[in-house]
């Protein structure tokens, strides 16, 4: 047994010595690849990043150029020493393992795929704010499995990319605009047209607010209320400019248009609700009020 595995052994140990050179040279051209698939990723990302914007397509396709170089070089090795054979088993047998696995791992085949047609559709890039299935946030990198985004409470989420391509998806920020709107209560006393003015006043006051064609803010009288007249406030933020909180613009906005409309003597005033309680036959009138304009 043991004179076997040392006559194995130098068996091995000379059939590696009369290839060494076919080996050093399969070393040799693999590294070449890989140094060549590197180089070759880095160019294309230069020459892509010139051109495309879209930083998620950059990197996927410098990856891809990258993984195609190393098969190349993987391959030529084996062959180099003389494992040829094992080489294009390893092919064929690729096609065959990928049916395999395929149906063992279809959730990762698909998010790869997946991966691919995001990167080349691109329905986002980097920065970008995207909505799906209820998660939102601020897309990070496009990877072969998933999508980082990182919401606005520090969370990271990694959403497979299938999820992105089967469901529908919301991008806020693909043109950079973004249209956010409120109700106002206005007292039934007070004159519309002048609140009109007001509110309008405030909002063109803001820079932050567009202000451009289209895009300028407006209002429209949206409803009769049981106690005010309901104006609908609407105003267009370009989120490409804007560096802070877009909920934190809204809060001060109305704010804003709060101070100036109570400073001006307008009226905001809440529901109100009037209960008759009958004692002896006669009805007893009770005012209740109920707070409408904390929206």
């Amino acid at each position: 047994m043991w004179q076997e595995f040392i006559s194995s052994f130098e068996e091995f140990r000379n059939s590696t010595i009369e290839k060494s050179p076919q080996i050093a040279v399969g070393l040799i051209l693999l590294v070449l690849f890989i140094l060549l698939g590197r180089f070759l990723r880095s160019v294309t990302k230069k020459r892509l990043a010139r051109r495309i914007e879209d930083r998620l397509l950059v990197n996927f396709a410098g990856r891809m150029i990258f993984l195609v170089f190393l098969i190349i070089g993987i391959t030529i090795f084996l062959n180099q020493i003389g494992l040829g054979k094992t080489a294009s088993g390893l092919l064929a047998g690729a096609g065959v393992s990928a049916i395999i696995l395929g149906f063992a791992f279809k959730d990762i085949g698909e998010n790869f795929l997946a991966g691919f047609f995001l990167a080349f559709s691109r329905p986002f890039g980097t920065g970008d704010y995207i909505e799906v299935e209820g998660l939102t946030g601020i897309v990070k990198a496009l990877n072969f499995r998933n999508t980082h985004i990182r919401t606005f409470e520090g969370k990271d989420i990694f959403i497979p990319n299938a999820m992105l391509i089967k469901n529908p998806l919301i991008n806020y920020t693909r043109d950079g605009l973004l249209r956010y709107d409120f109700v106002l209560g206005i007292d039934y006393g007070n004159d519309i047209m002048e609140a009109r003015r007001l509110i309008i006043k405030s909002l063109q006051a803001d820079q932050r607010i567009e202000q451009n064609g289209d895009l300028e803010p407006f209002l429209l009288l949206e409803e009769f209320g049981t106690s005010t007249v309901n104006l609908r406030v609407f105003y267009w933020v370009n989120s490409y400019n804007f560096t802070g909180h877009i909920a934190l613009l809204k809060t001060e906005v109305m704010n804003s248009i709060l101070l100036n409309l109570t400073q001006n003597g307008f009226s905001l005033p809440a529901d109100i609700i009037e209960l008759k309680i009958y004692q002896e036959g006669k009805p007893i009138p009770v005012q209740l009020t109920k707070n409408q304009n904390g929206a």
